[in-house]
């Protein structure tokens, strides 16, 4: 089995999505995808989500405030996707790495073209725009408070 995650970045301010735009170095470039990859060998999804953004954006990151389940694909071939809302209290500019070629900022439903066959399972799912929506309504008028917040934390640090 191949297992791999991947995650969109939710402004709770702005209610927009990060994406990032496949470079030529990677499989299906050229098109708007999620953040994320495949699992080494005994990684669980939110440690394999931390490396691969680690990884895919550098350390322009900013504090979080939570990660929601969002879509699980499996194949009938073995092969297993999750995908994650990560929601943040600005939109930023991520450090690119060679596997990506740009990043885009969009509004809930206004999808950049051409979409990653995986970002299209997604984004044309009812359910998970549904879901979508319903994190950026529920979580809109979040701001970081050092009370809950604790500590100031990178994403997703397992």
């Amino acid at each position: 089995m191949i297992n791999g995650v991947g995650a969109i970045f939710l402004s709770l301010p702005t209610s927009r999505i990060l994406l990032q735009m496949r470079s030529n170095n990677v499989s299906h470039s050229g098109t708007w995808a999620f953040w994320g990859g495949k699992a080494e060998k005994g990684e669980q999804p939110l440690e394999t989500l931390q490396r691969e953004l680690d990884e895919e954006m550098g350390t322009n990151i900013p504090n979080y405030f939570n990660i929601v389940p969002l879509h699980v694909f499996e194949s009938k071939n073995g092969f297993n996707y999750k995908t994650f809302i990560v929601t943040v209290f600005r939109e930023f500019v991520p450090e690119l790495n060679g596997e990506s070629s740009g990043y885009c900022w969009v509004d809930i439903g206004s999808w950049p073209k051409p979409l990653h066959s995986g970002a299209k399972l997604v984004f044309y799912d009812k359910s998970s725009i549904d879901k979508i929506k319903t994190v950026a309504t529920n979580l809109k008028d979040k701001r970081p408070d050092a009370k809950w917040m604790g500590k100031q934390q990178k994403p997703i640090k397992v």
